[in-house]
């Protein structure tokens, strides 16, 4: 009875957010006739930077076609810096979804720091486009790979954590191992995904908060609830600490509890390299999650929950 009412509290507060945001979006679009930016990089090449996007239609034809024109003509004022270099050309189509972008093989030249930017301002412009929830890029038909040879595969929002921003820090890549459950919410089923990020921002914390975003890949479900608060991470004599807020324990999803704790841990552990980890709510561990899970525990890998899809 009493996760009833916390899931039905949770659907209140979840819709007046969204209702909130939803009227801060249209304020803004009412003001000043645009809620789309054309993204380009500022002059030291060490961040992206946005102006707004009016598209004279919003059908995703228009968009698409205009956006692809802008971006190869490469025509901007001042001091600011086309995403893509001079010789770098792109086309696109359309797969369901999915926009596959296809550059020609002057983008191999580019400095990693700069593919990453750049690679980061495409997929935040199109995403924007209706209908487009996903882009990859190929390079003269051939798929791109990352640094290590890996296919870098579809992109989304996710994909890029912080590029924007005032300061001049450098960026990183990293490839994460995030647990989420599999339909019957009592195993674990792992998915990597690949994450460009501030450095400055600790790995633990960047993989938690793309667990709290929930699964890209299908077959898999969320494990803990996606507006958790993240309070602290830490790493100390080989165990992880995690201060999760009220939201973690109050509005816990309905699957098995030991799935969640050990999405957790396990995504933890594979991240920092640490042996053990400890969870705590609003900064207290002498509490339950759920009936049997005790929070004051430090809970180690657990490989007994994990199975792969040909297991399921």
């Amino acid at each position: 009875m009493k996760k009833i009412v916390s899931m039905i509290l949770l659907f209140v507060m979840t819709c007046l957010f969204f209702g909130a945001c939803q009227v801060e979006v249209q304020e803004e679009k009412a003001e000043d006739g645009s809620s789309y930016y054309f993204y380009y990089i500022d002059k030291d090449e060490t961040k992206l930077k946005r102006e707004k996007y009016k598209p004279q239609e919003d059908s995703a034809e228009f968009m698409l076609q205009d956006l692809m024109q802008r971006l190869n003509n490469k025509a901007l004022e001042g001091e600011a810096i086309n995403l893509l270099p001079k010789d770098v050309v792109m086309n696109y189509k359309i797969e369901g979804e999915k926009l596959i972008i296809d550059a020609n093989s002057k983008y191999e030249e580019m400095s990693r720091a700069r593919e990453i930017l750049v690679r980061a301002g495409v997929v935040k412009t199109f995403l924007q486009v209706p209908g487009i929830a996903s882009v990859s890029f190929t390079i003269n038909g051939a798929e791109l790979t990352d640094s290590k040879g890996q296919p870098v595969g579809e992109m989304t929002n996710s994909t890029f954590v912080e590029l924007l921003g005032s300061d001049k820090d450098t960026y990183r890549y990293d490839t994460f191992t995030l647990y989420f459950t599999d339909r019957t919410g009592e195993k674990l089923l792992e998915e990597k995904r690949s994450v460009y990020y501030k450095r400055s921002l600790p790995k633990a914390r960047v993989a938690l908060e793309q667990l709290a975003k929930g699964p890209m890949v299908k077959g898999r479900y969320p494990v803990i609830p996606e507006n958790t608060g993240i309070l602290e991470v830490t790493t100390s004599d080989n165990t992880c600490y995690v201060k999760f807020d009220h939201v973690f324990k109050d509005y816990a999803l309905d699957i098995d509890e030991q799935v969640s704790i050990y999405s957790v841990v396990n995504t933890l552990l594979s991240v920092t390299g640490a042996g053990k980890v400890q969870i705590s709510v609003e900064g207290s561990p002498e509490q339950t999650f759920g009936d049997n899970m005790p929070l004051y525990n430090f809970y180690e890998w657990n490989q007994k929950l994990i199975v792969t899809e040909e297991g399921e």
